[in-house]
């Protein structure tokens, strides 16, 4: 039934808190929801103006960086050109074209120049020796002859170039070095294909030299690096790009070093992108090639054609967004024009880059979601602050009804105790006074006088059982209400136990032939003597009422260190575990049924706690079934230290 009762109120408790707990997390979540939208919405219009503002600033440097490019074209000096534009590293390579848009770097193979009219007696006598009667020693003496004669000095560097040739055969590979270095020293001669001689006697020079001989591993060291200077050197534009790109992958692959030229990739790039040179090379805007990831656009003069690959174009339109203002959690991407994008959103570049795609790219998350979390943020803080806030004052307001419920089930508790406990010493009392009414009317006989003692005395015990029912509901009352008041002294507990046996034996009969006071040594305590006395009557009261006709209670009191005790132990029926744990509860009682053999309301064990508590102490019981319990007050012990506590003792025991 009591479950019943409050099933009612509880379940409207949880209605209350649920149902606008619910609606506002329902309103927190739509507004959450339109937040982000709203929230996206206002970040994808400002990254939009960024991204077209970032755009047209990339397009801008882009044909501004091609013009400073083509600025640099001369073409008197081709080959210093394409070294100036490659150290600007903005492009892979570059062809560079005349007026009639004819390329003239790199250059392209010569035309031999026609063999003469009339060759020179003499090298058709040295080639007869050579080719025809193989004396090679005779051939070699025969060039050198040659070589001394003949005014023409690129005759003589012919001639010297087949002396090296017939040495050769002959072994005769020191005499060959010789001539080799006097050849390298003639700087700016050609061949029929516009090759240097100097530049090919080096490279030969390298190639015979055995470094396993010392001197000539010291001559092989300053050869190569005077080719490796003479092929990195532009200024020098009697190198053909031809014998260039030879010459660096043929010393590359002679020397025991690595070598690197800034221009040997572009070399050979641009060589490659002549084979398949067609007119679609001289558009003025970006355009991808035949050749795979390879990417042509040509300056407005038609001067020039860069060559980028796609990643060296990814790498300089990012370069080229530097100093551009962004949010945080974005950076810029480049995206090619057929590219599936990853980015936030992006934007075309225009035609003249080629379609490209310049877009936003998340670097941590998503800056939408993130942005909109902060303001959810704020939005769930509040639910959460709501929430918190009703379920708050749902407990209170839980805790205010539970009181409520308590209060009255207490109120009912003790109007049912008080009309069972009163009843039977009222009715007992009615039936002994209707008893000596009806026998006042009859003849007296000679137990009459006895039998009205007796009559009296069951009247007089009726009577005081009633009186303690009545101070122990005000003395609970009281507590209940806060207003027992407590007169707080330094006494003896030997004193207090003396009292309360002799209330005792007032009320019993047989008192003295059951209860055993042990005397000990004083066990000062700072209490209420009057309160004190009630307590321990109470703990004898309940070990008579708990124990068998053979009755054995034992009152002491003892000290011990910082503590003192009373204790009353008794041989009554004791208590099961369960029982003995709740021993001290309002109106508790272990026999439970309404026609149970002892009386009693459940409240003498409670105040005991109560009164013991307002001392600063606390009560205990140890019991067994069939063998007893024994009840324990423990108190502070009083000393000359804790005198000053008295007034805060008495204060908290007043409230």
């Amino acid at each position: 039934m009591k479950n019943d009762r409050l099933a009612w109120p509880i379940l409207l408790l949880l209605l209350t808190v649920l149902v606008p707990s619910l609606g506002v997390v329902w309103m927190m979540r739509e507004a959450v929801n339109n937040e982000r939208l709203a929230t996206g919405q206002r970040l994808r219009e400002a990254y939009q103006v960024q991204l077209q503002s970032a755009s047209q600033i990339v397009q801008e440097r882009w044909s501004s960086e091609l013009e400073q490019l083509a600025r640099k074209i001369d073409l008197k000096e081709p080959a210093h050109s394409f070294a100036d534009i490659i150290s600007q590293q903005f492009v892979d390579s570059v062809l560079i074209c005349d007026q009639q848009n004819r390329i003239v770097y790199p250059d392209q193979p010569m035309v031999p120049e026609p063999a003469l009219a009339d060759p020179l007696p003499e090298w058709e006598t040295a080639e007869s020796l050579e080719f025809a009667q193989q004396q090679f020693a005779a051939a070699a003496e025969a060039y050198a002859q040659i070589v001394r004669d003949q005014p023409d000095a690129k005759v003589r560097a012919r001639a010297r170039q087949a002396q090296v040739r017939c040495l050769l055969r002959i072994g005769e590979q020191e005499t060959a070095i010789l001539v080799l270095e006097e050849q390298s020293q003639q700087n700016g001669l050609h061949d029929e294909y516009g090759r240097s001689f100097a530049a090919a006697a080096e490279l030969r020079l390298l190639e015979l030299l055995d470094r396993k001989i010392e001197a000539h591993t010291i001559k092989w060291n300053r050869i190569a690096e005077q080719l490796a200077v003479r092929l990195g050197n532009y200024q020098d534009s009697t190198l053909p790009s031809t014998q260039r790109r030879f010459l660096m992958m043929e010393l590359q692959r002679l020397s025991p070093q690595p070598i690197e030229w800034a221009t040997q990739a572009a070399e050979v790039l641009s060589a490659e992108a002549v084979a398949v040179y067609d007119p679609s090379f001289l558009a003025s805007q970006l355009q991808p090639t035949s050749m795979p990831e390879l990417w042509s656009y040509a300056s407005r003069n038609g001067h020039m054609v860069g060559l980028v690959r796609t990643l060296t174009i990814r790498k300089q339109l990012l370069k080229l967004t530097d100093g551009l203002q962004l949010p945080s959690g974005v950076a810029f991407a480049i995206c090619l024009p057929e590219e599936t994008s990853q980015n936030l959103m992006d934007t075309p570049l225009g035609a003249n880059l080629g379609r490209w795609r310049l877009g936003l790219l998340a670097t941590a998350g998503d800056p939408f979601n993130e942005t909109s979390q902060q303001r959810q943020a704020v939005h769930v803080w509040i639910a959460i602050l709501v929430v918190a806030v009703t379920c708050v004052l749902a407990w209170l307001l839980a805790g205010i009804l539970r009181r409520r419920l308590r209060l009255a089930q207490l109120k009912n508790d003790l109007v049912a105790t008080v009309s069972h406990e009163l009843k039977t010493p009222l009715a007992s009392i009615r039936l002994l006074v209707d008893t000596l009414l009806e026998a006042d009317g009859k003849p007296a006989n000679k137990n009459s006088p006895v039998q009205v003692r007796e009559y009296l005395q069951l009247i007089a015990q009726e009577n005081a059982r009633l009186t303690r029912l009545i101070d122990n509901f005000l003395t609970f009352s009281r507590m209940e209400r806060g207003m027992q008041s407590f007169d707080f002294q330094v006494i003896d507990l030997q004193e207090v136990n003396r009292q309360a046996a002799a209330v005792f034996r007032e009320h019993w009969d047989d008192a003295d032939s059951c209860l055993q006071v042990e005397e000990g040594q004083p066990a000062w305590v700072l209490g209420d003597l009057d309160t004190l006395v009630t307590a321990v009557g109470n703990l004898l009261e309940n070990a008579w009422k708990y124990s068998d006709e053979q009755k054995q209670i034992v009152l002491s009191a003892s000290s011990n260190g910082e503590r003192t005790t009373i204790a009353v132990r008794d041989n009554g029926i004791g208590l099961p575990p369960r029982a003995a744990s709740h021993v001290f509860d309002r109106f508790f009682q272990v026999d439970q049924r309404v026609a149970r053999s002892q009386g009693g309301c459940g409240l003498g064990l409670s105040i005991v706690q109560a009164i013991i508590q307002a001392h600063g102490g606390e009560a205990r019981v140890k019991s067994q079934l069939g063998v007893g319990s024994t009840f324990t007050l423990c108190m502070p012990k009083h000393s000359a230290d804790n005198a000053s506590d008295q007034s805060q003792v008495e204060q908290e025991a007043n409230r």
